[in-house]
Order: structure tokens, then C-alpha cells, then sequence
């Protein structure tokens, strides 16, 4: 008998024995997920559970599992998630949170697979390599071991990863599901983070406006509806400091590795006093507010904060923009990429009528000032003179460097805490950058935004000269 063979012979039988003494493995610490033997014919599957965050119960959910496995014996069957149920629950602290339950089914039970990530929502709830009961884990950790062994002397084969996908929609109703080989020994040399995804490429190769849809599955379609990670990469956060507390402020764009285009006001405390460019920072790939610093994001202190000169602290409208200049110059990845700038003779009466994509951590229909997760609307752009006819109020907030859009429905657009973000515009089959959120008009005894009026926005197009002069490499 060969080595090889009396190695898989031992596997074979710890792997028995630790089966009849323990039906339950759990995967990652506090993720949620348990291996569970289920019985002869269905052998071991993945039972797990995830938290949402939220007291409301969440429409749009995404989980994914990345793991390590042995050589599949069908590509076409990498397995699959499925989405079981959602649950109010009680969580540690008495609070009553909705809790989601999914089923993981897998086709290779000899090893089990081992599991690399769990991101659920876009983040990660995988901590640590899980454990089995206290009765089996010597006899897991053995046949792991022995396992390993034997895949050492059997071939030098790498192992592979696979990454598979559940999203649904439980407003809609709509499933969608997805699996890919994300690293094998024969197209893998230098195994790359597996949790990140990151895409090396310089600038060049990367380009304006395009979405990694080799790694994300989402395209820019939900109206109202919170996005995924890595659907809008050019998307940055802003924060600044008051009394040593940090805050968040305004939404941005990313238009290069070197500059980040906003709205003025956002660098203005409540007295109206412009905030030090020291006591500002930006989080590039940031998706959860929770959440500022994970290993998609990147934290960066401005190298400095440009207001147009135009701006009036005690006019916030005029010429409503700032460029913040990052100090050295940013590596893109599937999460962090530019948005392209918008360029061409067209005036804003050649945006009347179309519709553009707006996204942010504003305030949401049901009264949250910020969003956990950001969310998008499509909204169209309407002509100045429907904009002023509309009302009154916008002949004071207008002027001929911005344009007006939204539905006026009183839900859909963009609202406290939206200040700053992107309105983008698909041209030439790229996301390119029209619009900055400027204002809007409040609704009657609150200091809230009116959506049942139009929302103003700085019109992009009238300042890429200055613009770009932060940077004397940047190219469109």
C-alpha cells in the first residue's frame, strides 16, 4: 500500500469517528454559520443566521461565502446559498432586530471546505477559523492535519477558492445567485487577499467611470434602494472634527488618484465658520457609517481643502464646490475608483429631460438622519425656468452655475446628509460626474429637505478648469 493511500485511510477514519461524536462544527467565531450533518445522503451542509442591523426589516440583502476547497469535480457545480427566512429576534442587548437565516449547500464533503470570508451586506462576519465541539476537536484538528498531509504527498497542487453569491429582494421577491472559481493553481501564482479582491492596476488601465463587474454583481438600476459595495467605487465619504468629536458631513466623488470634487458648504460649521483642512478627513471605499475603517477602505488627511473662490459664506449657493487634494496619490481597487469628469460643449439645457444617478447616506423616508448603507435614485433634470416656475424660493438659491432635478414626489432624491454626493450621467459607456448636491428648499417648521420640490445642484461642467488645475497630470 502507498503512503498516500494509508494517509487517506487514516483521514477517512477521524473523519468517521469525529462525525458520530459531533453533528455541529462552527464555522467562523460569531458569524452565524455551523457546519451540520444533515444525514447519510445529504451528508454535511452549512447552516447560518446574520444580524441586520436595523429595527425595519431590510428589502435588498446580499451574503456571500469565499472558501478554500480541493480540485471541484465539476466546475459547473460550485454549490449554492439560498436564503431562508427573516426573523424578528431579540439580540444580546433586548433589542429586536431582524435576523436572516440561509442554507449552504457545498459538493465536496472530504474535507470539508474551509471558509475564508462571510461578508453579509459588504462586510465581513468571518473572525477567526471556527471550532468544533470540545469533544471533537482533536480529532479534527488530526485529520486535518493528516489531510494535509496527504495532499502534500499526493500532488503540490495549490488549494482552490471559490466565492459564491445570494442576493434577494424581499419587496420584489427577486432571487439571484452566483459561483466562480476566484483562484486556482492553474491561473493563480501569488495568491492575492482574498477578502479584498483588489484589482492593482494603475490609473491608466483602471480608467474614469467603470465599475469592477468581474468582481461585483449588481449593475446601477435600484431606485430608492440601498447599492452594493463596489457599485458606485468613485463614491467618498467626508468627515471633520468639533470639540475632538469626529462627524460625518458631506458625500464626495473621487475623479482621479490625486483629487475629490464636493460641495463648499460642507467645509462650514453650524456658525458658519470654515472648518481647518487639518481637522478634515476622507474615507475613500467607505460603504458602512458604522463601519469607517475596515481593509477595503482608505483613510486619507487632504492635503489641502480648495473652496471656490467664488463661494460666499453668507451666499452658499454661488458656485457651491471644493476640490480636496489627496496627498499621495491613491491606488484604485474594485472599491476605490474615479468617476469621470464631465467634458464636451453641452450646456444645461442639454441635460433637460434626462435622468442621472444620485447615491449618499442622507436622510431616508423614515426619518433616519444617515443611512447605515447608501443608497440611489434615478432622477431626471428639469430646465431652469420649471425649476423657477415651481417656486418662488429658487429664484434666491439658483443661479447660472447650477440645474435642478428631482421628482418631487416627496421620496425619491437626495436630502440632509446627501450634500456633496454625486449626481453621475452613463456618456459614452462611462459613469461620468455632472452634478455636486447643493440645496434644496425645507419643509414647512423643520430643517429638513422638501423632496416634494426640486433638489439644486452645482453644475460640474462650469469649473473642470479649475478643477483640474489641483493637478497637473489629470488627463479627460
Amino acid at each position: 500500500m502507498s503512503n498516500s493511500m494509508y494517509l487517506l485511510q487514516i483521514f477517512v477514519i477521524l473523519s468517521i469517528v469525529c462525525t458520530v461524536i459531533s453533528q455541529r462544527y462552527d464555522v467562523c467565531e460569531d458569524s452565524g454559520l455551523r457546519y451540520v450533518y444533515i444525514n447519510e445522503e445529504l451528508e454535511w451542509a452549512g447552516l447560518g443566521w446574520a444580524w441586520t442591523s436595523e429595527t425595519l426589516r431590510r428589502h435588498n440583502v446580499t451574503i456571500e461565502i469565499v472558501f478554500a476547497t480541493v480540485k471541484p469535480s465539476d466546475p459547473n457545480n460550485l454549490g449554492s446559498i439560498k436564503i431562508l427566512a427573516f426573523v424578528p429576534t431579540l439580540n444580546d442587548i433586548d433589542e429586536l432586530r431582524w435576523n436572516m437565516a440561509y442554507e449552504w449547500i457545498f459538493p465536496t464533503q472530504n474535507p470539508l471546505p474551509d471558509v475564508l470570508d462571510i461578508i453579509w451586506n459588504g462586510d465581513s462576519i468571518c473572525n477567526s477559523t471556527g471550532k468544533l465541539g470540545k469533544s471533537c476537536i482533536l480529532q479534527f484538528s488530526i485529520s486535518r492535519l493528516v489531510f494535509i498531509i496527504y495532499l502534500a504527498v499526493r500532488t503540490p497542487e495549490k488549494p482552490y477558492v471559490v466565492r459564491v453569491q445570494a442576493v434577494y429582494n424581499d419587496y420584489t421577491k427577486e432571487r439571484s445567485f452566483s459561483a466562480e472559481i476566484v483562484e486556482s493553481p492553474e491561473t493563480t501564482t501569488t495568491p492575492a487577499p482574498i477578502s479584498l479582491y483588489v484589482n492593482d492596476d494603475d490609473s491608466e488601465t483602471v480608467g474614469c467611470g467603470r465599475v469592477d463587474t468581474s468582481n461585483i454583481y449588481v449593475p446601477l438600476v435600484l431606485e430608492g434602494q440601498t447599492i452594493e459595495r463596489g457599485q458606485w467605487p468613485w463614491l467618498v465619504s467626508v468627515y471633520s472634527y468639533s470639540n475632538l468629536k469626529l462627524g460625518f458631513q458631506c458625500g464626495a466623488t473621487l475623479i482621479s488618484n490625486k483629487l475629490v470634487v464636493t460641495a463648499a458648504h460642507c467645509f462650514f460649521d453650524v456658525n458658519n465658520r470654515q472648518v481647518n483642512s487639518e481637522d478634515v478627513l476622507i474615507i475613500l471605499g467607505q460603504y458602512n457609517l458604522k463601519r469607517p475603517k475596515d481593509e477595503r477602505t482608505k483613510i486619507v488627511y487632504p492635503e489641502s481643502v480648495n473652496i471656490h473662490p467664488k463661494y460666499k459664506k453668507h451666499n452658499k449657493i454661488h458656485s457651491d464646490i471644493a476640490v480636496v487634494v489627496i496627498p499621495e496619490r491613491v491606488r484604485f481597487t474594485t472599491y476605490i475608483r474615479p468617476a469621470c469628469l464631465w467634458k464636451g460643449p453641452e450646456t444645461k439645457t442639454s441635460l433637460v429631460g434626462k435622468t442621472g444617478f444620485i447615491a449618499g447616506w442622507g436622510r431616508d423616508e423614515n426619518g433616519n438622519f444617515f443611512t447605515e448603507l447608501p443608497k440611489q435614485s434615478e432622477i431626471p433634470v428639469v430646465s431652469d425656468e420649471t425649476c423657477l416656475r415651481s417656486n418662488e424660493a429658487f429664484v434666491r438659491i439658483t443661479s447660472e452655475v447650477t440645474f435642478c432635478a428631482g421628482w418631487r414626489n416627496g421620496t425619491e432624491g437626495p436630502c440632509n446628509g446627501d450634500s456633496g454626493g454625486p449626481l453621475v450621467f452613463e456618456k459614452d459607456g462611462r459613469w461620468t460626474l455632472r452634478g455636486v448636491v447643493s440645496t434644496s428648499l425645507l419643509t414647512d417648521g423643520s430643517n429638513t429637505c422638501n423632496l416634494n420640490e426640486y433638489v439644486v445642484f452645482t453644475d460640474v461642467s462650469q469649473f473642470t478648469d479649475w478643477i483640474t488645475s489641483f493637478d497637473t497630470d489629470y488627463s479627460y
